[in-house]
């Protein structure tokens, strides 16, 4: 299979895979994007998108289930995800927006660029669901024929998917940055204590599969 089918492959469901809005992720760099702190948003999709490019990657490989090369792992990593959601949608609901105009201090200073950064890695790697996803899509397009999955293809796949989740996210946030200003503060500190709001209970539903109360 040549990597130029790989990379076209990547790339399209690294993107497309990425524009529903009911993802922890994309749902974190909307509410940074409406916050106005677009340096935060694009760190933390930056994050996610590698991580996710390196899930893809091994699972192209056909190395399966990344938790069982460490047994253990995925019990311990497994609440990462809630945890993230309710401590990150309850900042939201309580912060809101700030009504200071223009970058907000993230954007200015430059801070807590390592921080946004593995953030955005954590949300990926703390999702579980992750794994079975990327490996139903892959053995769906092996299925019909149009990529072979293996090891040699597995880091072109991978950076290609990083790429596409990347793109897709650099272009909801330069879409809300131009429509943005339009929205007024109430309306704007109201959808992002919003967001938060789904955010922890998001986060709250996932604590609950997790203990069986589900």
């Amino acid at each position: 299979m040549s990597i130029g089918v790989e990379l076209a492959a990547g790339f399209a469901m690294g993107f497309v895979g990425s524009i529903p809005l009911a993802g922890p992720v994309a749902l974190l760099v909307m509410t940074r994007g409406l916050a106005r702190e677009f340096t935060e948003a694009r760190l933390i999709a930056g994050g996610a998108s590698l991580a996710e490019g390196f899930v893809a990657a091994w699972v192209y490989a056909g190395l399966g289930v990344l938790y069982s090369l460490s047994p253990g792992l995925d019990e311990a990593v497994k609440w990462l995800g809630p945890i993230a959601l309710c401590l990150i949608g309850l900042w939201f609901f309580i912060r809101g927006v700030s009504q200071d105009s223009g970058e907000p201090a993230s954007d200015r200073q430059g801070s807590g660029v390592s921080y946004s950064l593995f953030l955005g890695i954590g949300l990926v790697v703390g999702n579980p669901g992750m794994i079975g996803t990327w490996g139903g899509a892959i053995a769906a397009l092996e299925g019909i024929g149009f990529v072979q999955i293996s090891p040699a293809g597995a880091p072109w796949f991978g950076l290609a998917v990083a790429a596409g989740v990347f793109s897709w996210f650099l272009l909801m946030l330069r879409l809300i940055r131009s429509h943005s200003d339009s929205v007024s503060y109430p309306v704007l500190n109201l959808i992002v204590k919003g967001i938060g709001g789904v955010l922890v209970a998001a986060g709250a539903l996932s604590f609950a599969s997790l203990l069986g109360v589900l």
